[in-house]
């Protein structure tokens, strides 16, 4: 059985720029302007979408974000503390959402 996620597919991300081409270039504006300088640099940007594509589990972003990162100068150390910076803010909101099942037990307990 082939894989779910092609590793040649993030080639062809522009791709799907065929189905909805002005709303494609409506995000690709908004999406290349979101990485430009500013306030964070670059560099910072990539980090950050780095850690976003761990969180979120995307292995697309993931790849691509691994290379950019490596590209901006950031190295494998760097993306490790960004990961467990992710990982540990995954886990506390996962934490935090137990405070709504512990109010869902004190309002059935009452």
């Amino acid at each position: 059985m082939p894989a779910y996620f092609d590793d040649q597919d993030l080639a062809h991300f522009g791709d799907l720029e065929q189905h909805a081409p002005e709303l494609w270039a409506k995000f690709m504006q908004y999406y290349s302007a979101a990485f430009e300088p500013g306030l964070l640099s670059k560099r910072e940007k990539v980090l950050i979408g780095f850690a976003v594509a761990q969180a979120s589990q995307c292995p697309y972003c993931i790849d691509s974000y691994t290379q950019q990162a490596l590209e901006q100068g950031l190295t494998l150390p760097h993306l490790g503390e960004a990961m467990h910076a992710a990982a540990s803010l995954r886990a506390g909101i996962t934490l935090a959402h137990g405070l709504v099942a512990h109010n869902a037990g004190r309002k059935i307990s009452m």
